[in-house]
């Protein structure tokens, strides 16, 4: 109370620690279907045979691929891969 009062942090270091860390790095959220794309282009399947899959249009993954890219930062199919895999997405 003091420590907030004084106009401190009132998070205990641990905490604060932990927030500045995920502040400095964020994580990136895939959605679960973004997921599943992924791994079926990390399998090497052409959006026509994902979206057979998947029971959606090619449009919709198209679509999906756009905000893999944009939550990735990267312009390729390959790049997507690559990221993800690093990153622990898939394997």
């Amino acid at each position: 109370m003091r420590a907030a009062a004084a106009g401190e942090s009132a998070l205990a270091p641990v905490i604060a620690s932990r927030l500045l860390n995920r502040m400095r790095a964020p994580q990136i959220s895939l959605s679960k279907r973004e997921i599943q794309v992924l791994e079926l282009v990390a399998m090497g399947l052409p959006n026509t045979q994902i979206s057979a899959a998947l029971f959606v249009t090619e449009t919709t993954v198209k679509s999906h691929l756009v905000h893999i890219f944009s939550k990735l930062d990267v312009s390729s199919r390959t790049a997507a891969v690559s990221a993800a895999r690093r990153l622990g997405i898939v394997r």
